[in-house]
């Protein structure tokens, strides 16, 4: 079970959430639609960006996840519709989590503290 917030109303209202808390200059990103591994690990990139070193793998995504210096200071939030991805690949679906919850404690304090919201109904 994830320490994850969920919004369990969908990834809509997630993201009005999200760019509520976030405000200017941070970053709300989104990542929808995604059922497998490479495809998760891609949607990651494009939605933060990721720096061309950026390996597509689980341990490039906790490297950048942990080091958010590419982007402008401010909070960062992801929202995550994981329904997808658990119902598909639940191993990646629980590796991706656990990425995602320590890089939510390795940025905490920093100029860009990381927040993810799990977006629709948990699985």
């Amino acid at each position: 079970m994830s320490t994850l917030p969920r919004e369990s109303a969908g990834t809509g209202p997630a993201v009005d959430a999200a760019r509520g808390r976030v405000g200017d200059p941070g970053v709300v990103a989104v990542v929808a639609g995604v059922a497998d591994r490479a495809a998760v690990l891609s949607a990651f990139g494009r939605a933060l960006g990721f720096p061309g070193y950026y390996g597509h793998n689980l341990d490039a995504l906790a490297d950048c996840l942990g080091d958010l210096s590419w982007l402008p200071a401010g909070p960062v939030e992801i929202v995550l519709a994981d329904g997808p991805l658990a119902a598909a690949d639940p191993g990646t679906h629980a590796a991706v989590l656990d990425v995602l919850a320590e890089a939510v404690a390795t940025t905490a304090g920093t100029e860009r503290p990381l927040r993810v919201t799990l977006a629709g109904p948990a699985t």
